[in-house]
């Protein structure tokens, strides 16, 4: 929780550490620190408009099942150097790509780890911040995801071996458990109809007219359908809309 409200509770750079805050009489600053953290966590999940609503079983958990603080702190950074910025087209263009982006997550993720195992501590969540800015860039190129030109781009050398260490024994393991279940967590998942990236309606959904009211479309089961929130409320007026109108 240190962790997250000292990236997440500042939009001014360079980040400072709690130490660095002075003492907060009237309360004022830690509102003020809450308050934006906040902001990022509804980006990150929940049901408002602008919530990405990222699927925990592909951005936060390794291929064990095991939950990543640094998965979750880099993706976090990451949001909210976007947000300090303004950067609103980052949000479209994770987007446009987040489907490429989440196969190549779901694919890799006993290579993340390793590639985490092989850090200093200090480094392993700016350099998933690194990783998770480098696959929207990338994608958003149609450059192919490759998992060498990824681990590259984080400045790491040499071969990374992945070994598969099988139990023999017929005990059901914790470990195993929890890998079952977040195995079947991701195949079960159903893709958002609008950027085709993973929903987990459990913890962030919205309900979206197929045709849009404006053009008759109405609330019955047939024109409704789930979606990430700000790929309904966001992406889909102003990216697709845009070119539905420019295609008229």
């Amino acid at each position: 929780m240190i962790e997250f409200l000292t990236i997440a509770g500042t939009r001014e750079q360079p980040i400072a550490v709690i130490s660095g805050y002075l003492n907060d009489d009237s309360g004022d600053g830690t509102l003020k620190v809450l308050r934006n953290a906040v902001q990022v966590l509804n980006r990150l999940t929940g049901n408002g408009p602008g919530s990405l609503g990222l699927h925990p079983a592909v951005y936060f958990y390794n291929e064990q099942g095991k939950y990543s603080r640094f998965l979750f702190l880099g993706m976090t950074a990451l949001v909210s150097e976007k947000l300090r910025n303004n950067n609103s087209g980052w949000f479209k263009s994770f987007t446009s790509v987040r489907q490429k982006i989440e196969q190549f997550l779901i694919n890799n993720k006993s290579t993340i780890g390793l590639v985490l195992q092989n850090m200093s501590k200090a480094q392993r969540v700016p350099k998933m911040r690194d990783l998770f800015d480098y696959l929207v860039g990338a994608a958003t190129k149609n450059e192919p995801l490759e998992v060498g030109k990824a681990i590259s781009h984080l400045g790491i050398t040499g071969r990374i071996l992945e070994v598969d260490g099988k139990q023999t024994s017929p005990h059901i393991s914790d470990e195993t458990k929890s890998m079952l279940f977040i195995q079947n967590s991701i195949a079960k998942a159903l893709p958002c109809p609008i950027c085709g990236g993973l929903l987990d309606p459990q913890k962030s959904v919205s309900y979206d007219h197929i045709t849009p009211q404006r053009e008759g479309g109405s609330g019955h089961i047939d024109n409704v359908q789930m979606a990430h929130p700000y790929c309904n409320t966001g992406y889909k007026e102003s990216v697709l809309g845009g070119k539905a109108a420019q295609s008229e």
